[in-house]
């Protein structure tokens, strides 16, 4: 594959794949008794519809919509759309706008355009397993705040209507926000590490979730996309 088609399809590929400062005002304690009440919840509900919107710097930004499932591994389906960024012209061109991603088990299926199908012998689906040290769930990042050396409670604020109470802690290379409504269950969650932030809206815990595995004949592997394998 040309340089060029690599550089977008990477790109192409952080689009269509899955906060506010402030200084303490409670413990850590406290604040990860609220935490770990809102990760019961979550992993009780077991999926969720969801909200996301994807930043990553000035090259790209995008907005997914659909519903997810935790319960037995990651699955579910959103539709994305690519929202700007001086790459989004040459983005939409390669990964289609909107797009879907289908997230099973094993690994996230990232459908692509047809122009993308002729560089990789007319195959239009991208596989990328997941990387487990990651956070593939919302129960996840809640547990990797909850070890957060610096959690902590920020304060009170709004969250589309909602009044909800915003955490926030360090988490690897980057740092975790999380706004719990007056129940703690999370409403919204927002990871940033360097100029990548992801936020993600939660509403209608339990909705279903599914998604149908693309035929293998129509699939190529991340790897062999971007050259890395």
């Amino acid at each position: 594959m040309p340089k060029y088609a690599r550089v977008v399809t990477l790109a192409a590929v952080g689009v269509l794949l899955a906060a506010c400062g402030g200084t303490p005002e409670h413990g850590a304690g406290e604040a990860r008794e609220a935490l770990r009440t809102a990760r019961q919840q979550v992993l009780a509900a077991g999926s969720a519809r969801v909200d996301a919107t994807m930043t990553t710097g000035k090259r790209l930004t995008s907005r997914s919509t659909g519903a997810l499932s935790w319960a037995d591994g990651v699955e579910g389906t959103l539709t994305v759309r690519v929202t700007g960024g001086e790459l989004a012209a040459s983005t939409r061109a390669l990964g289609g706008d909107p797009s879907q991603t289908r997230f099973l088990p094993d690994a996230q299926y990232t459908r692509m355009s047809d122009r993308f199908a002729e560089l990789q012998g007319g195959r239009h689906w991208i596989r990328r397993p997941y990387d487990t040290r990651g956070d593939l769930t919302p129960a996840d990042s809640l547990k990797a705040l909850i070890g957060a050396e610096d959690v902590h409670r920020v304060g009170r604020q709004t969250v589309r209507g909602t009044r909800a109470t915003h955490y926030r802690g360090s988490a690897g290379r980057g740092h975790i926000d999380v706004w719990l409504d007056a129940r703690q269950r999370l409403v919204r969650r927002t990871q940033h590490v360097g100029d990548f932030t992801v936020t993600v809206h939660y509403r209608g815990y339990g909705a279903p979730a599914a998604a149908e595995r693309p035929a293998a004949r129509d699939t190529v592997d991340f790897a062999e996309v971007t050259g890395a394998g």
